[in-house]
């Protein structure tokens, strides 16, 4: 069997689409199949670039029929995300499929949705079953398209770890596992951990995925400045590491601290960082945003707070850096060797998904 993976972007970035990507790619060349990966970003490892999927590149027809003729000979074609691609592209590729009579199948992958109807409607005519990466996600999906055949399967994220060191020492150690932007509440996380430095707390604050960011990460340049004060001193710290760095560093940390803003479709579709705090044992405070209650609801050392909420972050936090170190009970344990069994059988999971579809199961 041949399969082609798809996707407008696949520089590895902190957790998200780009290391699942990596990842199921990475365990289904490994099993009894041929696996390629296709991208819209240059130089992306184990990935070949094509312009006509570059979120930066404008739409030129000729583009589609290359990436058609990529396509031709695959048993399965896995498209990541089409909702967040050029519609054009996707339907373009689509409809030159079907002009060569490609006898493979189609894959839409959703990591998320959205609440413009825009941005969704166009699947409805795409010949081909959607992944959802969630209980949450796949809800969201069948009330907007009640028809589509939406199937969960498991996120896959790389188990290989490599060392990495946290900036600061002593006290506490806050982190935000995810890329700095406003929808992931960076400014909500970096409001809160000044105002408890403010008033004598002994911690540090450490916010990861400030490199790779795609659009504009939407912080006020007046916290910024008041944050600048804090890391002269030494206590904020702005950084970034690779995802197999990143077991490392949630583990080296005492709070994992993951704010998302939104409550809607567009929440917090999964969460790969908080799923890896919780398989480290960490304390987690989270926000009631997407997949985060659902992930969180049997783990015993995760505070919940509304989204978007910074004076009920902050609260939860002056309580959390208070607490002793986090003793994990059974139900953690298993709640932990269930996500990472997950991440270590989405390839086989996957595989045997295709196998079904393309019917040589």
């Amino acid at each position: 069997m041949r399969i082609v993976h798809v996707h407008w972007t696949g520089l590895p970035v902190t957790g998200g689409v780009e290391s699942h990507l990596s990842a199921v790619v990475g365990q289904l060349g490994a099993l009894a199949c041929e696996v390629h990966a296709v991208v819209g970003t240059p130089h992306s490892p184990g990935c070949d670039y094509d312009p006509v999927l570059d979120i930066g590149e404008p739409f030129v027809p000729g583009r589609a029929t290359a990436l058609t003729a990529r396509c031709l000979d695959a048993d399965i074609v896995h498209w990541h995300n089409p909702q967040w691609h050029k519609p054009e592209v996707v339907t373009a590729v689509v409809e030159r499929l079907r002009e060569r009579r490609w006898r493979g199948r189609l894959v839409f992958d959703l990591h998320n949705i959205d609440e413009r109807p825009e941005q969704w409607t166009f699947l409805a005519t795409l010949p081909g079953p959607l992944v959802a990466h969630s209980d949450f996600v796949a809800d969201e999906v069948r009330r907007r398209l009640p028809d589509a055949e939406v199937t969960v399967l498991a996120l896959a994220l790389p188990l290989e770890e490599a060392s990495f060191r946290l900036p600061g020492a002593g006290g506490t150690t806050v982190l935000q596992p995810s890329r700095m932007t406003r929808w992931k509440g960076s400014h909500l996380s970096l409001e809160a951990s000044l105002t408890l430095l403010d008033e004598g707390a002994d911690l540090h604050f450490v916010h990861a995925g400030t490199q790779h960011l795609i659009w504009p990460p939407g912080i006020p340049e007046s916290l910024l400045e008041r944050a600048g004060a804090w890391q002269e001193k030494g206590r904020v710290h702005f950084t970034h590491y690779r995802p197999q760095q990143s077991w490392a560093a949630i583990r080296a940390s005492d709070i994992i601290i993951h704010p998302t803003i939104d409550r809607g479709a567009h929440g917090e579709p999964f969460s790969l960082s908080v799923a890896q705090a919780v398989i480290c044992g960490r304390r987690i405070i989270a926000s009631d945003s997407g997949n985060l209650p659902l992930l969180l609801g049997d783990y015993s050392a995760a505070t919940l707070v509304p989204a978007g909420d910074v004076h009920a972050l902050t609260g939860a936090l002056r309580e959390a850096v208070r607490q002793p170190p986090v003793v994990p009970t059974p139900g953690d344990r298993a709640l932990a060797g269930r996500l990472r069994d997950g991440f270590a059988t989405a390839g086989r999971r996957h595989l045997a998904f295709y196998r079904t579809l393309a019917g040589t199961a």
